[in-house]
């Protein structure tokens, strides 16, 4: 944990923070419309290919490898969840 009486050290946690807490909210919302779109007859496939495009487009526009690693762990239960559903 970083010392809080640095305030460089304590934006680059709350920036950490906020990035992973960004991230869980995107995914969730990826949950969501994922569902709604198979509860609407988007056949399984296609909504699968849609998670691997934004995946393969992840993979290179996200700057920060961590954020990248977590975006994508976080990317992947969705489309196990999806997949199974």
């Amino acid at each position: 944990m970083a010392d809080r009486s640095d305030p460089v050290a304590a934006t680059v946690d709350d920036d950490a923070a906020f990035a992973e807490g960004a991230i869980t909210l995107w995914a969730n919302l990826l949950t969501l419309i994922g569902t709604h779109l198979r509860e609407t007859g988007t056949p399984r496939q296609e909504v699968l290919d849609m998670l691997t495009m934004l995946h393969e487009t992840n993979e290179e526009t996200i700057r920060s490898p961590r954020a990248r690693a977590i975006a994508s762990r976080h990317l992947m239960s969705v489309y196990r969840a999806l997949g199974e559903a």
